[in-house]
């Protein structure tokens, strides 16, 4: 049979074309990708049948497949010929029984080769599981998280699956008194001791905290600077002032930056826990030491000086305290203090301004000089006094009724008039009097002495 040339050249030297090499050459790399994927399927079924014929011991957590629900158990399938039972009762609530094809780890208890029988517990594998977690975590250093139950003495106690104890000097960064406020929380802790044969974990949320602490100290130091206006919450009250966090690192709120007005005690206007405006004044980075102003964050109450008070103006303040020299008052309804010197207390002199005024007394003060720009004002509690005192006449002045018109007022203008002209020695006009008049009417007479007898008469009256 004639194949023609081309076809006995190939038969008979064996060589093929450029064109057909390439087709071989891809047929075959398909080839042996074949064979690859066909020798790890033959792996895989080995590994499977190997697994599905593996026989299970007591003792081993084994993942099994929820076959069937029954009224007092569940039935899994634990891989191979074998099948076992959870007592409906490990299962605190219906909600956490598994349904039909589900998988869950158990904890093999007993096997039953002849039958295929296993007996299986999932508290025992969940007892397992949080032992393993809890061995990891004291080795790695991995955070738990665990729900606080109850206080106990020394410290607080823990649900980690398994019980633990967090010692009280574990559980925050500064001493706390109040653990019961923990109870019901969940607390993010770290193991610091396991002992799974005394059944014994001690944890520390201390050790969290300050590790997250140091992580946002060191962020924050290095993108605060001075002028800056940050929010902050109070940590810590001393009689020097306040602690505030900025984020993983405090900031020393001092007493005389509280407020623009003398703060007696910082726990006048701040408690533990509240958050704040404070602007940064200054910063010592190499002590990590930051220092805080938060009356840079409040109003200026001198900017409303000038509009709400006025020089000569009496008005109500407190005496916030004494001085050798005078005292300081608080005016009422504002957020100014002004001075009140010693020589401006009393009219008399005092050697001591506590011989009229005390702390905390209302007094009456007017001002008698306000320079808002340099933040002074002078009082003056004697002035206050006196013009008390004027007011108090003027009112008296004002409510006299007018009163009745005497002969003083009626011919007081005359009698001015007849003074003038004796003090003058002209004499004044004789003003008529009535013809009928008797003139011993008109001014009344004093009686004539008796006149003396005559010397004749004397001699013939004697004997």
């Amino acid at each position: 049979m004639d194949r023609g040339p081309d076809v006995e050249g190939r038969a008979g030297t064996g060589s093929v074309p450029e064109d057909d090499e390439d087709v071989v050459a891809q047929f075959g790399d398909m080839a042996d990708e074949d064979q690859d994927a066909a020798g790890r399927a033959a792996e895989f079924d080995e590994s499977a049948l190997q697994h599905s014929l593996r026989a299970v011991r007591p003792g081993e957590i084994v993942q099994g497949t929820v076959v069937e629900v029954r009224q007092n158990e569940v039935v899994l399938h634990v891989g191979g010929k074998y099948e076992g039972v959870i007592p409906l009762v490990e299962f605190s609530n219906a909600a956490e029984v598994p349904r039909e094809g589900e998988q869950i780890a158990v904890a093999v208890i007993r096997v039953a080769e002849d039958e295929g029988q296993v007996v299986l517990s999932k508290k025992k594998a969940d007892y397992e599981k949080v032992w393993t977690r809890i061995t990891e975590s004291l080795a790695t250093g991995e955070t738990l998280t665990a729900m606080v139950t109850e206080r106990v003495k020394g410290g607080l106690r823990v649900d980690l699956g398994v019980s633990g104890f967090v010692p009280a000097s574990q559980v925050s960064t500064r001493n706390v008194r109040d653990l019961d406020r923990f109870v019901g929380r969940s607390l993010r802790l770290r193991v610091i001791e396991a002992d799974r044969r005394d059944k014994k974990v001690v944890l520390s949320h201390r050790q969290v905290v300050e590790e997250e602490r140091k992580g946002r100290r060191d962020e924050t130091l290095a993108r605060i600077q001075e002028g800056m206006v940050c929010e902050g919450k109070v940590r810590n009250i001393t009689d020097y002032g306040a602690f505030v966090d900025l984020g993983g690192v405090d900031g020393l709120l001092h007493i005389s930056e509280m407020g623009w007005t003398r703060v007696k005690h910082p726990s006048e206007v701040l408690k533990v826990g509240d958050t704040i405006q404070v602007a940064v004044i200054g910063i010592e980075r190499d002590k990590e030491r930051i220092s805080l102003s938060r009356r840079e964050c409040l109003p200026d109450p001198w900017n409303e000086a000038g509009k709400r008070l006025k020089t000569g103006s009496v008005v109500k303040a407190k005496i916030t305290r004494l001085a050798k020299n005078g005292a300081f008052a608080l005016i009422q309804d504002t957020e100014i203090e002004g001075f009140i010197p010693i020589s401006e207390m009393s009219d008399r002199r005092i050697g001591d301004p506590s011989d009229v005024v005390a702390a905390d007394q209302i007094v009456d003060v007017k001002i008698i000089s306000l320079r808002p720009q340099e933040r002074r004002m002078t009082l003056s509690l004697a002035e206050a006094e006196q013009e008390k005192e004027r007011q108090e006449y003027r009112q008296y002045m004002a409510e006299q009724a007018p009163a009745r018109a005497t002969l003083g007022d009626q011919f007081g203008a005359e009698l001015a008039r007849l003074q003038a002209h004796v003090e003058d020695g002209a004499q004044p006009a004789a003003e008529a009097v009535p013809a009928e008049a008797p003139a011993a009417e008109a001014m009344p007479a004093e009686e004539a002495p008796a006149e003396e007898p005559a010397p004749d008469e004397a001699q013939s009256a004697e004997p």
